[in-house]
């Protein structure tokens, strides 16, 4: 289900996408040009184009790292919001306990440097160029950080059948 509402002043906070189910490359395409239209009406065009970015980011971050279901799709959660401060991106997929332990300890690393650290380890990282199992070279967090002008949110809720639902919160701060 994608909600999407039409902001027409800039003072106006909300939902601007919400979509829960599955998700493939094809899909990414459609959420990404729906939040592009939401995005624009509120924000200018590069505030819109640093969004975009995140979402990239957040939607291959699950498509590589996400549990594959038995139909062959990776289920996702994603929503849009604009705030009093910027934007706030909250994506969510279900990780294995492996893929949680990696992902915490990468987070907490990246969330403890200061901007400079974060710069240069970026630059190291996309100059060794080394790829991971699963088609990553470890920009991806990185990345987002360097959007996000602050520290990156997550949380992991276990789940009955032990998955964990891997929640990335991602503010994007207004100029």
């Amino acid at each position: 289900m994608v909600l999407q509402k039409d902001h027409g002043a800039e003072d106006q906070y909300g939902t601007l996408l919400s979509y829960i189910g599955p998700v493939d490359s094809a899909g990414m395409e459609g959420l990404l040009a729906l939040a592009e239209k939401g995005a624009s009406a509120a924000g200018g065009r590069t505030l819109m184009k640093r969004i975009g970015n995140v979402l990239i980011e957040c939607l291959q971050n699950v498509m590589r790292h996400g549990l594959i279901e038995d139909n062959g799709f990776t289920q996702l959660y994603l929503t849009l919001e604009a705030t009093p401060v910027g934007f706030q991106v909250q994506c969510g997929n279900m990780v294995d306990t492996e893929m949680r332990s990696i992902l915490s300890a990468r987070l907490s690393e990246i969330n403890g440097m200061d901007e400079e650290v974060l710069r240069k380890t970026y630059i190291e990282t996309l100059c060794n160029g080394e790829m991971s199992g699963k088609g990553g070279a470890g920009l991806g967090l990185l990345s987002l950080a360097k959007k996000a002008n602050g520290p990156i949110e997550y949380r992991f809720d276990t789940q009955d059948d032990e998955r964990e639902l891997f929640t990335l919160i991602v503010t994007i701060q207004k100029p």
